[in-house]
C-alpha cells in the first residue's frame, strides 16, 4: 500500500529542492532564518518593554534593528544593560553566530567551487578575432612559436586552445615550452573538440582562423568529428576559415570532397615523406623548405599588380628588385607555380612571390619584354640508386614510394630494422623500380652498422626515428645510430666516404646535438608540418601553393650547379642569374653558397632565399642555384 504524502513531506520536498539549487538557495534560507529570529526578538523586546540602552523603552523597529546588530556582531553584547535584555541578546547572538558561520562556509565553498570550475576550463571565451586550435599535439608548441612571430605587428593577439585535457596541465606545458616572453595570449579550455556544446565555449564563429590538429589519441577519426562539428555551425564554410591536419590520405580526400575543397588540408605523413625523399637526394634543400615555411625571414605572398596586365610571366621574374616571383594565381583562384614563361597576365591575376613582407612586393620599374623563347631543358633522366634506410616508422613506406619515382628499375634499398622497437609488423609498399631488402639488426650496435655500411657503396643513407611514444628516447636512439654510421663512413677504405647522410629527428631541440656527428641534413618531422600548418592558419590562400609544391606531380625545388647559369669565378648580379635561369625555363629563387666568396663572408652551405636582384655574387664550381622546375 502506498504511503500517503503528508504536508510535512511536501514542505520537506520543497525545502530540499530549494537547497539543491546551490549557494543562492542556501543563502536565501539563512537570510530568512535570520530575519525570523531578529523580528521575533524585536517583537519580544517591544512587548515586555525592555530597555536595550538601559534608560528608554525600546519600540518594535528599534528592537528589530538592535537584534540584527547583535546577530551580525557578537561584540555588541559588552554594552548591554539588564539581565533580561542580556539573555535575549545572547540568544539572538548565538543564533547569529550559527547563521554567519554557515554563511561564511557556504560563500567560501562557493568561491572554491567557482575557482575549481575555472580551473576545469569550462568558462566562456569572449574573445573575437582569435586563432582557435582544436586538439592537442606535440606540434602545438612550434605552431604557437610561429604564430607569435606572425602576430608581432598585431595588437593583443590571442590563441585559444580547446582540447580534451586538463586546463592547468595544458597551461603549464605551454608556459614551460615557451621561448621567452610571449606577447600572444594563450587561453586554454578543456572540452571535446567534436562536441558542439564544448565548441560553443570557444566561439568558433568569432575566430579569424581555426586549426584542427591531429591528436595522437583520437587520430583521423577525431579530426573528422571535429570538422563535422564545425560544419554543423557553418555547413558551407563561408564564415569559418578551417585548416585541418590528417594522418592518412584517404581521410583527407573524403573530407576534401565533403567540403567541396573549401578547407585547407595537410596530410602530415605525406609532407614529411616527400621532403625527406627530396632532402636525401639534394643536400641542403631542407634549409630552403624551412625558409619558405617559417615566419622568420621571407615568406610567400600574393599581390595583384595592374602594371603586369599584358606582360608575360617570364618578364615579371626580373621586374621585382626585392622579391622572387614564383607563380600566378588567376582571377578564378587557380594557382600555378612556374607556369610557361610566355604565360600572359590578365586582369585579376595575382603575382605569387617570395618576399620579406607583403609591402616589399613592388615593381622596380617598367616591365620590359623578356626573351622567353630560350632553351627549355628536358627533365633530368632517372638513374639507378642504392639507398640504405636505417630504422622504420609510419613514414617509411611513403618515403620509399617517393624515392621510387626518381630512379630507374634496378635500384635497391636495404632496410636495417630492429624488430624489438617496432609496434606493428613491417609492411612494404608495392614499388615499380626498386628492390627492397629487409635485414634485422641492432641499429645502435657499431659493429653491425659498420658491416652493413661497408658492404657496398650507397648513394644516400637515411636514418629514421622509431615511434615508440617516447620522443626523447626515440631521438636518442636515432642520434646514437647517426654517430655510429658517421664513424663507419669515415673508416679507412669505406666505400661510402662522402655519402649523403640524412637524419630524421622528432624534437627540433635535438638538432644541435646531432650536429656533432656532422650529417649532411636533418628532417625535423614535427617542425615541418607545424610550419606549414602555421602558414595556412595565417593565410589560407597558400593551400594552392603548398599543394603544387608538395604534390608528387607538381613542381619541385631543385638545386642546380651555378655554372649552368653563369661563368664560375666571375662577379655577376643575382638578377643576371635569374635571367639566365629564365632562358632555360627555370624560375630561380635563391642560392646555396658552398664556397665563402660573398662579401659578407657567407658560405659553407648557406642557403640564400630571395636575395636582392642587385646583389653581386661570385659563384664557384660548388655553388648552386635554387630553382623551381
Amino acid at each position: 500500500m502506498t504511503r500517503p504524502i503528508t504536508t510535512r513531506d511536501r514542505l520537506r520536498y520543497r525545502f530540499d529542492a530549494t537547497l539543491a539549487r546551490g549557494t543562492i538557495g542556501v543563502i536565501a534560507w539563512l537570510g530568512l532564518i535570520t530575519l525570523v529570529v531578529v523580528v521575533l526578538a524585536g517583537i519580544l523586546v517591544a512587548l515586555i518593554g525592555l530597555r536595550t540602552n538601559g534608560t528608554d523603552r525600546t519600540g518594535l523597529i528599534e528592537g528589530v534593528w538592535v537584534n540584527l546588530m547583535h546577530a551580525l556582531d557578537p561584540g555588541a553584547l559588552g554594552a548591554d544593560v539588564g539581565w533580561t535584555w542580556r539573555i535575549v541578546a545572547l540568544v539572538v547572538t548565538i543564533a547569529g553566530i550559527f547563521v554567519l558561520s554557515i554563511l561564511i562556509g557556504i560563500i567560501s565553498s562557493g568561491i572554491e567551487a567557482r575557482l575549481d570550475e575555472l580551473r576545469k576550463g569550462r568558462s566562456l571565451v569572449v574573445e573575437s578575432g582569435h586563432t582557435l586550435v582544436l586538439g592537442w599535439s606535440p606540434k602545438l608548441h612550434q605552431i604557437l612559436t610561429e604564430l607569435e612571430v606572425a602576430n608581432a605587428n598585431q595588437r593583443d593577439p590571442v590563441v585559444v586552445v580547446l582540447a580534451d585535457r586538463d586546463k592547468v596541465e595544458m597551461e603549464d606545458e605551454v608556459r614551460t615550452r615557451a621561448d621567452g616572453d610571449r606577447r600572444t595570449r594563450i587561453i586554454c579550455r578543456s572540452g571535446n573538440p567534436a562536441n558542439p556544446a564544448d565548441l560553443e565555449i570557444v566561439r568558433p564563429e568569432a575566430a579569424k582562423a581555426i586549426l584542427v590538429l591531429l591528436d595522437e589519441e583520437t587520430g583521423d577519426p577525431g579530426v573528422v568529428k571535429s570538422v563535422l562539428a564545425l560544419l554543423a555551425i557553418d555547413p558551407s564554410l563561408e564564415r569559418l576559415r578551417v585548416t585541418a591536419e590528417f594522418g592518412s590520405e584517404d581521410s583527407a580526400e573524403a573530407i576534401d570532397r565533403a567540403t567541396g575543397g573549401r578547407m585547407a588540408i595537410v596530410v602530415s605523413s605525406d609532407v614529411i615523406a616527400r621532403v625527406t625523399a627530396q632532402v636525401c637526394r639534394q643536400s641542403g634543400i631542407s634549409a630552403a623548405f624551412q625558409e619558405l615555411l617559417d615566419f622568420d625571414g621571407d615568406e610567400v605572398y600574393f599581390q595583384e599588380e595592374p602594371g603586369l596586365v599584358g606582360a608575360t610571366f617570364g618578364a615579371s621574374l626580373t621586374a621585382y628588385a626585392e622579391s622572387s616571383v614564383i607563380g600566378v594565381r588567376s582571377a578564378d583562384g587557380a594557382v600555378t607555380l612556374s607556369p610557361p614563361m610566355g604565360r600572359v597576365y590578365a586582369a585579376g591575376d595575382r603575382v605569387i612571390a617570395i618576399s620579406a613582407d607583403d609591402d616589399t612586393i613592388r615593381l622596380s620599374g617598367p616591365v620590359e619584354a623578356a626573351d622567353v623563347g630560350g632553351q627549355v631543358e628536358p627533365a633530368v633522366e632517372p638513374v639507378c640508386e642504392h639507398t640504405l634506410l636505417i630504422g622504420w616508422n609510419g613514414l617509411a613506406d611513403t618515403i620509399l614510394a617517393e624515392l621510387d619515382r626518381y630512379v630507374l628499375p634496378g635500384s635497391t634499398v636495404r632496410v636495417l630494422v630492429d624488430p624489438t622497437r617496432l609496434e606493428d609488423p613491417l609492411e612494404l609498399p608495392p614499388l615499380e623500380n626498386t628492390a627492397v631488402e629487409v635485414v634485422e639488426a641492432d641499429t645502435v650496435d657499431g659493429r653491425q652498422l659498420a658491416a652493413h655500411v661497408g658492404a657496398r657503396a650507397y648513394d644516400q643513407v637515411i636514418i629514421l626515428c622509431y615511434r615508440t611514444g617516447d620522443e626523447a628516447v626515440d631521438d636518442a636512439h636515432a642520434l646514437l645510430t647517426l654517430l655510429q654510421v658517421r664513424q663507419a663512413t669515415q673508416d679507412e677504405g669505406s666505400p661510402n666516404a662522402g655519402v649523403r647522410l640524412v637524419t630524421e629527428l622528432l624534437d627540433v631541440r635535438d638538432v644541435d646535438l646531432a650536429r656533432v656527428a656532422n650529417p649532411d641534413d636533418f628532417v625535423v618531422s614535427e617542425r615541418l608540418t607545424s610550419l606549414m600548418l602555421a602558414q595556412l592558419v595565417e593565410n589560407n590562400d597558400l593551400r594552392g601553393v603548398f599543394s603544387d609544391l608538395f604534390d608528387a606531380e607538381g613542381v619541385e625545388l631543385v638545386l642546380v650547379p651555378a655554372s649552368r647559369y653563369c661563368p664560375a669565378g666571375e662577379e655577376v648580379a643575382y638578377g643576371d642569374v635569374v635571367a639566365a635561369a629564365r632562358a632555360r625555363g627555370h624560375v630561380a629563387v635563391g642560392l646555396r653558397v658552398v664556397s665563402a666568396v660573398l662579401a659578407d663572408g657567407l658560405g659553407g652551405g648557406t642557403m640564400l632565399v630571395n636575395p636582392a636582384k642587385s646583389r653581386r655574387v661570385v659563384l664557384g664550381a660548388e655553388d648552386q642555384v635554387l630553382v623551381l622546375a
